[in-house]
């Protein structure tokens, strides 16, 4: 899928012209971070990368509670990968517990593969159109979730992750 696809896509969704611009940044800085990881020669696509992340809050045209995941991927059916980053993309995923108190489907939604643990961290990082330090992030993430709640530890993982590959 091409990025002008994905755009066109996004833009049928009725998606807000702010979640857009979001996507459009998430896309960037992700894309930047594919380009690194993959001049340090790990595998990574880097088209998907900016399709999927364009497309990753593409469920936030009917929703913006924590189901817009579920529903981006419902709407992107026909793309199952591009499916699997929205269902996968919020913080650092949620474990199976985390989906049942969520009332979500009772099953993982944690990144497996490296674009979509790349999408995931660009994501946490971007704030409307910016890219915001780990610091703020995990400080937004604190206050959102509870200080202890193990999803700041994980994005906090996820993101050492990333940036180790990305150098």
């Amino acid at each position: 899928m091409t990025r002008e696809e994905a755009l066109r896509i996004l833009h049928e969704a009725s998606c807000p012209d702010n979640v857009v611009r979001h996507c459009i940044a998430v896309a960037a800085y992700a894309v930047s971070l594919a380009e690194r990881i993959r001049g340090r020669g790990h595998p990574v696509d880097v088209s998907f990368v900016e399709s999927a992340a364009l497309l990753h809050d593409i469920g936030r045209g009917r929703t913006h509670g924590i189901t817009h995941g579920i529903e981006g991927a419902k709407m992107l059916a026909a793309y199952p990968t591009h499916a699997r980053v929205c269902e996968r993309h919020i913080g650092a995923g949620l474990t199976k517990e985390e989906a049942r108190e969520l009332e979500l489907p009772e099953r993982d939604f944690l990144p497996e593969t490296l674009e979509e643990k790349i999408i995931a961290h660009a994501d946490n990082l971007v704030d409307g159109e910016r890219v915001r330090s780990l610091d703020d992030a995990l400080a937004s993430f604190r206050k959102r979730l509870g200080a202890h709640h193990p999803g700041v530890e994980r994005i906090r993982a996820l993101a050492e992750y990333v940036s180790s590959l990305a150098g």
